[in-house]
């Protein structure tokens, strides 16, 4: 005899345990990707105010420059720089007339005279930095006294452009005249010394 198999249920049994797994699973992914939403969130919001932060220094920086800037503006328009240039050229001058070897001028004036010509006085002229310019006046026994201490002049390397001032015949039959030449003293290892007009920054 056979087993009688009975169905009492009034619908059909469906299972649906895989349904509620799938449910289950996608709310969890869902929780996950909204906590890393937030996550993100607020970093991004802590990472903004750094920013913010760093931005601010730096243009709080740039601030205090252009401030800077605009106080050495003020200083330097109130400074005389034309005042300045002239006294920084008179001290220069007066450290190339301290420096100044009269007895080197005075070797290099007899090796370029001729035995007839005689010195009779000279005048330096010290400037800020280059030659110097000398105003020599000079007694001669020939006519030709002056032509030739000019070539001679321009022979030497020490004594630069060389002219004429005055020439004139002496009751004695001698002949005095004069010369102005831009003398450069021989080099002997020393830096010279010069002043320089600097605004500090």
């Amino acid at each position: 005899m056979k087993p009688l198999h009975l169905n009492l249920a009034a619908r059909p049994y469906r299972d649906y345990r895989p349904v509620y797994a799938v449910v289950v699973l996608m709310s969890l992914l869902t929780a996950f990707l909204m906590l890393n939403n937030i996550d993100t969130y607020y970093r991004y919001i802590h990472e903004t105010q750094n920013t913010r932060a760093r931005i601010a220094a730096v243009e709080g920086q740039a601030q205090q420059e252009r401030q800077r800037a605009q106080a050495v503006q003020q200083r330097v328009s109130g400074l005389d720089l034309t005042l300045l240039d002239s006294q920084a050229k008179f001290v220069n001058a007066r450290l190339a007339e301290r420096a100044f070897s009269w007895s080197a001028l005075l070797d290099e004036l007899e090796s370029v005279l001729a035995d007839d010509v005689k010195l009779i006085s000279i005048a330096p002229s010290f400037s800020e930095k280059g030659p110097v310019n000398l105003s020599m006046q000079f007694e001669s026994k020939s006519a030709d006294g002056m032509t030739t201490t000019i070539n001679r002049m321009n022979n030497d390397p020490q004594f630069r452009s060389p002219f004429p001032a005055s020439e004139t015949a002496l009751p004695t039959g001698n002949f005095s005249f004069s010369l102005t030449a831009d003398y450069i003293p021989r080099a002997n290892g020393r830096v010279p010394l010069t002043v320089k007009t600097a605004v500090r920054r």
